[in-house]
C-alpha cells in the first residue's frame, strides 16, 4: 500500500508538471465558453439526438460551446497523458528492474488517469454553470469527464507506441478531429449509419448534448464510453506490464522505493 501511495504521488506530480498544458486549460476553457455567443450566430438549430432518437432544437452558441469544450478537454488530456508517460517511462522501467512492484505502478497509473480526468471535467462545468443553465449538469460533468478518460487512455497507449512527442502530437490531433467532427449537430444534425455510434467520442458527446439540452438523459452512451475508457487503458497496462516483465529481477528481496 505505501508503495502505492508514493507512486501515486509521483504520477500526479508528473502530471502537475506539465505548466504549458495546465495554462492552457486554463484559459482555453473560459476563452471559448465566454467567446462562443459572438461567434456563433443567434440562431435555433434543429438536430436529432441519436442516443434517444429525439428531435431537439437548441441555441447554436450553446451546441458550439458543448462541442468546442469537448474538443478542448480531450486534446488536453491526451497530451497530457502522452507527454507524462513518455517522460516517466524509463524510470518506471529502472524501477521495475531493480524490484519495485509493479502492480502499485498500474494501479497508481490509473489513479492519476481518474483524478486529472475529475479535475478537468470540474474547472470546465464550473466555467459552463458560470454562463449558461444546462438541464443536468451533474450528467455534463459526467460527459466531459467520461471524455478526459477516453482521451487520457489514449495518451498512455500512443505513448507507448509511437518513437517520439511529434507523432504523438500528430496522430492525437488528427484522431480528435476525425473523432469530433461526425458527432457535433452543427456538422451532422441528422446523423445516420453505423460507424457514429462505434467512434470514441459518441458516448461523450451524446451525454453531454442530452446533459445541456434534453429533458432526460440516457445512460447507454455513459456505457459506451466506459468501454472505450476500459479497452484503452487495458491495451496500455498490459503493454507496460509485457515490456517491464523481463526487467523484474529474480532475487526480489531488495525492493526499492521513490525516496530511494
Amino acid at each position: 500500500m505505501r508503495a502505492y501511495r508514493i507512486a501515486a504521488r509521483h504520477n500526479l506530480a508528473e502530471l502537475a508538471k506539465n505548466t504549458l498544458a495546465a495554462l492552457l486549460l486554463a484559459v482555453l476553457i473560459p476563452v471559448w465558453i465566454l467567446a462562443a455567443p459572438q461567434i456563433f450566430a443567434p440562431a435555433s438549430l434543429t438536430f436529432r439526438l441519436r442516443a434517444t432518437g429525439r428531435t431537439l432544437t437548441a441555441s447554436t452558441d450553446h451546441v458550439g460551446m458543448i462541442h468546442g469544450c469537448l474538443g478542448v478537454v480531450m486534446l488536453l488530456m491526451a497530451f497530457l497523458t502522452f507527454s507524462a508517460a513518455r517522460q516517466a517511462g524509463p524510470f518506471d522501467r529502472r524501477l521495475t528492474a531493480a524490484g519495485y512492484p509493479r502492480t502499485s505502478l498500474l494501479l497508481a497509473k490509473a489513479t492519476s488517469l481518474l483524478s486529472a480526468a475529475a479535475l478537468v471535467a470540474l474547472y470546465t462545468t464550473v466555467w459552463t454553470l458560470a454562463v449558461w443553465s444546462p438541464r443536468h449538469p451533474e450528467f455534463l460533468w459526467l460527459g466531459l469527464f467520461t471524455a478526459c478518460l477516453v482521451y487520457g487512455a489514449l495518451g498512455l497507449v500512443l505513448a507507448l507506441f509511437l518513437p517520439g512527442e511529434l507523432e504523438g502530437m500528430v496522430v492525437i490531433f488528427v484522431t480528435s478531429n476525425l473523432d469530433l467532427l461526425p458527432q457535433s449537430p452543427l456538422v451532422n444534425p441528422d446523423p445516420h449509419g453505423f460507424l457514429g455510434p462505434l467512434l470514441p467520442m459518441y458516448g461523450p458527446a451524446q451525454t453531454c448534448l442530452a446533459a445541456g439540452l434534453a429533458p432526460s438523459v440516457p445512460l447507454r452512451p455513459v456505457t459506451a464510453s466506459l468501454a472505450w475508457t476500459g479497452a484503452l487503458t487495458l491495451i496500455a497496462l498490459l503493454a507496460f506490464w509485457i515490456r517491464t516483465r523481463t526487467r523484474q529481477p529474480r532475487d526480489t528481496s531488495r525492493r526499492v522505493s521513490y525516496g530511494g
